[in-house]
């Protein structure tokens, strides 16, 4: 390796140093080694020699952004977006997806083993490819520039990059969608769910003073006719303006209402693979007999996990905070009839819930198994200790963040779990973000 500006007599760091990308970690970025100390760069790819531009100086780590590839790594490729790099919306198209797959699983590697002092190589398989790897969001968040044309975030800032189109969402939001959205009053900001088969809910957010030009709007609306082609509900700050507040979303053969400040997974053809193994390893468990009459569904958002479980078990308790999450879940409960007279859904902090005596009492708990699908953030120790106390004998651990699952798994372990299964899910190609299913149990 070279250093393309030398330190002066100051011994101020160098603007600029090449090095070799060795692979990459949890965000995203590549890691490499110059003078001793780990150089983070973003767009890099395992096995690239890369010039990079030092903006930040740590202890032991210097942050840069790329300025060349000098020798392509074998997985890196020319992006399919032609926004890619400028917008912060993804930062893996520059790999292939093969590369991405395999970053994805060494991240999570990387995690458990720096993060939970934990080697899980022996237990990790995946990701797979599972669908499309472009066109599959059913959500995304754009934001007006100063012109009114709308967009997402230049990376890192907060100025914004103006798309024609964006090849992360089905071709509905590119021909259709997104050329009606500029001809609506300008807002600063708009959300976009699609419920995969044609439906979509619009939530805008800006000044007050925009509603009344939007209320004019849907007054002229001819009647039973809505503002757009496939649009089901019009939002302004989160107050309904015209049609529902809510979609209707189909994963593994149940129908979910989301509202639109409920969360559902960005993914659905991910999202049933990911109903789909918690559904093998559940049946492996009862082939052997062993598999309890109650399933705790932990953070239950809209109740994917209820509904598409329940089948499997006497008795299903729903647990999340979340308001709007949970008036779904009561209300998907009630319209699923193989499952409205098994679940009942608590709303509550999860420590809290699971400390209550009338909610802990159950001698079901320590035969159950719980699937837990927790928040960035993870469990908390909040969380991990609730589960300790009530002890039940099987945890499903659904994780976007393998940082904090990491953290987590470390606890439950210490705590007398240990791991059976552990698989990465390609839940969001083109980007860093990591999703990871975890199958624990408690021995005899």
């Amino acid at each position: 390796m070279s250093e393309n500006n030398p330190k002066g007599n100051s011994g101020t760091p160098a603007k600029a140093v090449e090095v070799r990308i060795e692979k990459i970690l949890n965000q995203g970025d590549g890691l490499g080694r110059h003078d001793g100390q780990a150089v983070f760069v973003p767009l890099s790819a395992p096995g690239d020699l890369v010039r990079a531009h030092i903006i930040k100086q740590g202890r032991g780590f210097v942050q840069t952004t790329l300025n060349e590839v000098l020798e392509a790594g074998p997985d890196r490729r020319e992006a399919p977006c032609p926004y890619y790099g400028d917008c912060g919306g993804c930062n893996f198209q520059h790999l292939k997806p093969e590369g991405q797959r395999r970053a994805k699983a060494g991240i999570v590697l990387e995690c458990f083993s720096r993060l939970g002092k934990l080697d899980v190589s022996g237990y990790l398989t995946g990701p797979e490819a599972v669908g499309d790897d472009l066109g599959y969001r059913n959500r995304i968040r754009v934001f007006a520039n100063d012109a009114g044309h709308y967009g997402l975030m230049r990376r890192g800032s907060h100025h914004v990059v103006a798309l024609d189109s964006c090849p992360l969402l089905p071709e509905q939001f590119n021909t259709d969608i997104l050329p009606w959205l500029r001809m609506m009053p300008p807002v600063e900001q708009m959300i976009i769910r699609l419920d995969g088969r044609g439906g979509w809910l619009l939530s805008m957010f800006g000044p007050s003073q925009r509603m009344r030009m939007l209320k004019k709007i849907v007054a002229s609306l001819p009647e039973n006719e809505g503002p757009a082609p496939g649009c089901v509900g019009l939002m302004f700050n989160n107050r309904l303006m015209w049609g529902k507040d809510f979609l209707i979303n189909e994963v593994a053969g149940h129908k979910f209402r989301v509202s639109s400040q409920s969360f559902f997974q960005g993914n659905l053809v991910v999202t049933q693979e990911a109903v789909s193994l918690a559904r093998q390893w559940l049946q492996e468990i009862a082939d052997d007999g062993k598999l309890g009459a109650l399933l705790g569904d932990l953070y239950c958002g809209v109740g994917l996990f209820s509904l598409t479980l329940a089948d499997l078990f006497e008795k299903v308790v729903a647990i999340d905070n979340n308001p709007h999450g949970i008036r779904d879940a009561e209300n998907n409960v009630r319209r699923d009839a193989a499952t409205k007279n098994k679940v009942t859904v608590i709303m509550g902090d999860l420590g809290k819930v699971l400390a209550d005596p009338e909610v802990a009492s159950t001698d079901q708990w320590q035969a159950a198994c719980c699937v837990v699908d927790p928040p960035r953030i993870g469990l908390e120790k909040e969380g991990v200790e609730g589960l300790l106390n009530l002890s039940p004998r099987h945890l499903v651990y659904m994780s976007c963040d393998p940082a904090t699952m990491a953290r987590d798994t470390a606890a439950l372990l210490a705590g007398g779990y240990q791991i059976r299964n552990l698989k990465v899910l390609d839940m969001f190609p083109q980007t860093s973000h990591v999703e990871t299913m975890m199958l624990l149990e408690k021995p005899d």
